[in-house]
């Protein structure tokens, strides 16, 4: 079987995977899909916490396949099967076939793609716009072509869209040029890349100009908030989250790939991966890092690892020995019960608890809710979740009693629902903000979720009568 058939054949077995997982597993979208989808129902120049790149393809797929699970996540299932075959193309050009071959399909059974390949966070287009930005960026610094370059700033341009993360694309740019090819800095050619970036990027600019820089601010409040130097609890906690991701062996052959390899290429993959991780990994000395942060380094350290294997093929089968087990795990957490496993991830720390029962939620909500009626939560996550899964989609609120959020952008809305009654859903109690926003609260019901046999969340629903037009909030931070 020719190669490239082998590719396209495997790879649209994964994405067909993926689709029969979404649409017959037993799961929901997780908070922060479901927020994102929210996003989507209003188009704007940009987000609170993120760009807008999103709920723009939100929007498109809603259009194409409703307000249904598959219309949300169909996008990355297609931008991971369209980058599998642009890296194959890239692979063969720059290295040989086996190579090609294994970096097309083996990064599919890692924990880090195959999450990002059925969840529709902004991870999943930062990392396809990423990989587009560093494959042109590469056949632009071989080439010289001035407009290889400018496309590999139409790309940035895009991943800055996508997260903020793809700010380090400019310096690690630099970077490479300075270990690889320093002349090049010299050349006008390189720069003319950070004209269509720019502009791309601009209206994200716009938006926090307009909305008080609250973009900045919560990134700043992110990076800042509850810190210590050294905290070795938190450096460990994002060195397993890495090691995990990576699915435990690749990430180790990334790492001696980084001191292995001194070519033009394998300089290229260590200059857009290891700053990543080092970036990351001395913020994670002072404070909690998540783990998905050093996802854009995990595209070119995950070829790191691949040329590590097809340099020695009889680390080929134990590779996807290990690789395998774990992908299925990871996507039928319930087979750990089955396996005598259960202590090795427990329910509560099953990371899959934050996709079950929100659909359970919507239904009793709706069952409940009457029209007109505002419907509003002390969380984002709950707040969306009943955006999506309520009946009719109905808008939804936040009495924020921590951090701000998109939702405290929207909140002059609310000015429409003066005196009407309404549903709040919480996990804990309702504030006494909230007592003073309303003419009345009556507690109506709870309801547990149960995952793997056990209670890993409960929700209590309220009636809430009479608003006063106004949330007496009192948000702190960004």
């Amino acid at each position: 079987m020719k190669p490239l058939l082998l590719v396209v054949l495997v790879n649209l077995a994964f994405a067909l995977f993926r689709i029969l997982y979404i649409l017959l597993y037993p799961v929901d979208l997780s908070p922060e899909e479901a927020q994102y989808w929210d996003w989507s129902r209003h188009p704007d120049l940009s987000y609170y916490s993120k760009p807008p790149m999103v709920a723009y393809m939100n929007l498109i797929t809603r259009a194409v396949f409703g307000n249904t699970e598959i219309g949300v996540r169909i996008t990355p299932v297609v931008l991971s099967f369209l980058l599998s075959l642009i890296v194959f193309f890239f692979l063969r050009r720059h290295t040989d076939t086996k190579t090609a071959l294994l970096g097309s399909i083996l990064p599919n059974l890692m924990v880090g793609y195959a999450v990002n390949s059925v969840l529709m966070t902004t991870d999943a287009p930062l990392l396809f716009f990423w990989a587009l930005t560093l494959i042109t960026l590469y056949e632009a610094s071989l080439r010289g072509s001035a407009s290889l370059w400018f496309l590999a700033g139409v790309w940035a341009g895009l991943a800055f869209l996508s997260k903020y993360t793809a700010v380090l694309i400019l310096p690690m740019g630099l970077l490479y040029l300075w270990v690889t090819d320093r002349h090049q800095l010299r050349s006008w050619k390189p720069y003319i890349s950070l004209l269509p970036a720019f502009l791309i990027s601009l209206p994200v600019l716009i938006w926090n100009i307009q909305n008080d820089w609250v973009s900045l601010k919560h990134l700043i409040g992110l990076s800042t908030s509850r810190s210590s130097f050294p905290n070795l609890s938190t450096f460990l906690e994002f060195l397993g989250g890495q090691i995990l991701l990576m699915s435990g062996v690749p990430f180790f052959l990334m790492v001696l790939g980084w001191l292995r390899f001194r070519d033009r290429f394998g300089l290229f993959l260590t200059s857009f991966s290891l700053p990543v991780f080092l970036i990351f990994g001395l913020l994670a000395l002072r404070k909690e890092v998540y783990a998905n942060w050093t996802a854009p380094g995990m595209f070119a350290g995950t070829l790191l690892a691949v040329l590590y294997i097809a340099q020695r093929t009889s680390l080929v089968f134990p590779t996807a020995f290990f690789l395998v087990p774990l992908f299925v795990l990871l996507h039928f957490t319930p087979l750990l019960d089955r396996l005598g496993l259960r202590n090795l991830i427990p329910p509560e720390r099953d990371p899959v608890k934050v996709m079950v029962g929100w659909s359970r939620l919507g239904e009793e909500v709706s069952r409940l809710y009457r029209e007109g009626d505002l419907i509003l939560s002390d969380r984002y996550q709950i707040a969306a979740e009943l955006a999506f899964y309520v009946e009719g989609n109905p808008r939804t609120f936040v009495f924020h009693r921590g951090r701000r959020t998109q939702y405290y952008l929207w909140r002059d809305l609310l000015k429409g629902f003066r005196g009407r009654d309404g549903i709040f859903v919480t996990e804990t109690y309702p504030p006494e903000g909230l007592k003073k926003s309303f003419s009345s609260i009556e507690f109506l019901k709870s309801m547990d979720v149960r995952w793997r046999g056990e209670r890993v969340r409960t929700f209590d629903i309220y009636r809430v009568r009479g608003f006063s037009g106004v949330l007496h909030e009192s948000p702190e931070g960004y």
